[in-house]
């Protein structure tokens, strides 16, 4: 571990020189962030976005356009966006102090206490007093001290040993005549094979809040686990000119905006492929719901159905996401009431 002085904010250079602008254009970029500003300030960020952006390619050179921009993203939770528009304006102008603030801040909320850190010392240097900053600083400070007392008690990898790894499904084999929900096809013994069919009965259940039995809801985390093993931590999705993917924000364990997705969209399938960006089911109150429902179709659909990690699983530094091509459709996070994450899927998670 490095010692506790060890990290430390950068010197700030000179700016690069700037190419001189047609006022005309200067003042169309400024027209363009002006409205941007009211759209923020009236919590539009998706179209205060928008006027940044047309700022942005008007006058490029103008690192307060980048930064805004970088707020916008931090609102919308686009950490990734974030962090590469906070890193172009620190280009643009290295002397541009919230330039720093808000690449540390989106850092921070990507879980990368380390780096941002690093920033928030950076900015400290030039606003030592600001109030906004030193509450961060200290709010990271705290955070960074929190990893390194973990990771003095961590233990190895090679040491630890999986939830799943200990656990006996044969002890739910014997499925009770009560029991009304959906089964898998096959048996405890000769195994279950999930088909589309069990699927659909399992999310007709979950919508009149019936739960599935043990030893289908244990027999949908061991495979989805297996196959999570298998994929390398970077998957390459090829996409065809003529076909598309839809990319979901961050669902929160709202179960019924989830299907709500689908009914607008389409459910899973070869043909119509989904990825789900993380934080599947923390602070929702149906986050067993949604995060059966994503594995059920992970593994109906291995090649068209894809996880990431998130921001609030265990040991994950997030998933950056600058830019989406255009063959993507995309849906921004859902609302979630200010829960408690649920712990129950760390173990699985743990394994992606």
């Amino acid at each position: 571990m490095e010692p506790e002085d060890a990290i430390e904010g950068d010197e700030v250079p000179d700016a690069p020189p700037v190419p001189p602008l047609d006022p005309a254009v200067i003042a169309e970029a400024e027209a363009a962030k002006d409205e941007a500003n009211k759209n923020f300030k009236s919590k539009h960020f998706a179209a205060a976005i928008e006027g940044y952006t047309r700022a942005i390619e008007a006058n490029p050179n103008n690192a307060v356009y980048w930064s805004n921009r970088a707020a916008a993203h931090i609102k919308l939770e686009s950490y990734g966006a974030a962090v590469a528009d906070a890193e172009k304006a620190t280009e643009v102008d290295p002397k541009y102090i919230k330039g720093y603030y808000r690449r540390g801040d989106a850092h921070f909320a990507l879980g990368k206490y380390k780096l941002a850190l690093k920033d928030l010392k950076t900015a400290a240097k030039v606003a030592p007093r600001d109030p906004d900053l030193r509450r961060k600083l200290a709010d990271c400070e705290k955070e960074v001290k929190r990893l390194r007392f973990e990771e003095a008690l961590s233990v190895p990898d090679a040491e630890a040993v999986s939830v799943l790894a200990t656990l006996d499904l044969s002890i739910y084999d014997n499925i009770e005549e009560s029991y009304t929900g959906p089964r898998m096809q096959g048996s405890g013994s000769e195994g279950y094979t999930l088909t589309l069919e069990f699927v659909e009965a399992m999310l007709e259940e979950f919508k009149q809040q019936k739960p599935l039995h043990k030893r289908f809801a244990f027999e949908i985390i061991v495979q989805a686990h297996t196959l999570m093993r298998t994929l390398p931590s970077l998957v390459d999705v090829p996409i065809p000119d003529e076909q598309h993917v839809t990319v979901c924000g961050d669902v929160h364990g709202q179960f019924y905006d989830l299907l709500n997705i689908w009914q607008l969209n389409g459910r899973p399938s070869e043909t119509n492929p989904y990825l789900f960006n993380g934080d599947f089911v923390d602070r929702g109150s149906f986050s067993c719901e949604v995060i059966f429902a994503l594995l059920a179709f992970k593994l109906l659909y291995p090649d068209h159905m894809h996880l990431t990690r998130a921001t609030s699983l265990p040991g994950s530094s997030g998933a950056a996401m600058p830019a989406v091509v255009p063959h993507f459709t995309t849906f921004s996070a859902v609302p979630h009431p200010d829960v408690k994450p649920m712990a129950y899927a760390s173990s699985f998670m743990g394994g992606m």
